[in-house]
């Protein structure tokens, strides 16, 4: 159950966040890759606020690292689109002080693997 509500649906919103994000750098970090990745990022977030309580508290905490680095991430960029109209292939950049939580996606991810290893 917890893989199949939780884990796996973030496993796979995770990778398809670094397709994004490995896009958006590639492709001049225009809007339109800038959107695909708030999309996604939204994704996480709801999952997460949804079904992490299914999990260990441990784990718990490291989906709320998650959740707060997107909530940041969140008001940085809703910030920046509203004091300019973008179009799809203009570049889309801001100053972000909270690093994703790299640590905790990974340590998530493991263990993923170990319950579905299991």
């Amino acid at each position: 159950m917890i893989i199949d509500d939780l884990l796996g649906p973030l496993d796979t919103l995770l990778k398809r966040g670094e397709i994004a994000y490995n896009n958006y750098i590639h492709n001049k970090k225009t809007f339109l890759y800038a959107m695909i990745i708030k999309e996604n990022n939204m994704r996480i977030r709801e999952l997460i606020l949804k079904k992490s309580h299914l999990l260990p508290p441990n784990q718990q905490s490291l989906c709320i690292e998650l959740v707060t680095h997107i909530d940041i991430w969140n008001v940085l960029w809703d910030d920046l689109r509203k004091r300019k109209h973008y179009n799809l292939q203009d570049v889309f950049v801001f100053e972000n002080s909270a690093s994703i939580p790299r640590k905790s996606a990974e340590s998530l991810l493991a263990y993923y693997q170990e319950l579905k290893n299991a």
